[in-house]
């Protein structure tokens, strides 16, 4: 029986009332906690968190590459280009130790924090 893939929902803002807050992917997080394997062994142990609150790196993601988290979903919810330069190279760190990321953002400047990833940022 294989161990449970360990997924961090993140989003690049700190908590905040009525907005892009990790509260709002809840749905995503317990679809994803309820998948199963075939001998009804969970296929994910999921993380969910907002970045820290604003003024430096975020405490988890300047690591991350020292985690036991297999993948990183990024949410890129932010305006003020929330990523720090520590930030990112934890990040990338994780990609270069096999860790897997799934980066997104929306429209206009929201989340043009994720432009500051090597690979990935030209895409956003």
């Amino acid at each position: 029986m294989a161990d449970p893939k360990k997924i961090l929902l993140q989003t690049t803002i700190p908590t905040t009332e009525d907005d892009w807050s990790v509260a709002r992917f809840s749905l995503l997080g317990a679809l994803l906690r309820e998948q199963r394997g075939a001998a009804g062994n969970p296929l994910y142990d999921v993380t969910m968190r907002d970045r820290d609150p604003p003024g430096g790196c975020d405490t988890v993601l300047w690591i991350i590459d020292r985690s036991d988290f297999d993948q990183l979903w990024l949410f890129a919810v932010d305006l003020t280009g929330a990523l720090t330069a520590t930030d990112v190279a934890g990040i990338e760190a994780f990609r270069r130790r096999g860790g897997g990321l799934l980066a997104t953002r929306d429209h206009f400047d929201m989340g043009a924090c994720l432009s500051k990833l090597s690979g990935i940022g030209v895409a956003h």
